[in-house]
């Protein structure tokens, strides 16, 4: 038994920017809680017309400045 997998062909686009549905499930959190982030200015967003959108740059800048668990800190002591 063959499972069939398509390849890609040419260039792999990743978003310049996500709205705010999309950028909430991306890093894991509610819609709610996004909108509260970047009220307290932990996140920053744009206006693009009416739609509130994330860059890409500035989703992972918020997810790599957040605190490593316990568990990585106890992983990481250990070595």
């Amino acid at each position: 038994m063959s499972i069939y997998t398509p390849q890609r062909r040419g260039p792999v686009f990743v978003a310049l920017a996500y709205r705010i549905e999309d950028a909430a499930a991306a890093i894991g959190i509610s819609r709610s809680t996004l909108f509260e982030y970047i009220k307290d200015g932990r996140i920053p967003s744009r206006k693009i017309g009416a739609s509130t959108v994330i860059r890409h740059c500035d989703k992972e800048a918020f997810v790599d400045a957040a605190p490593l668990s316990v568990a990585t800190i106890k992983a990481q002591a250990n070595q």
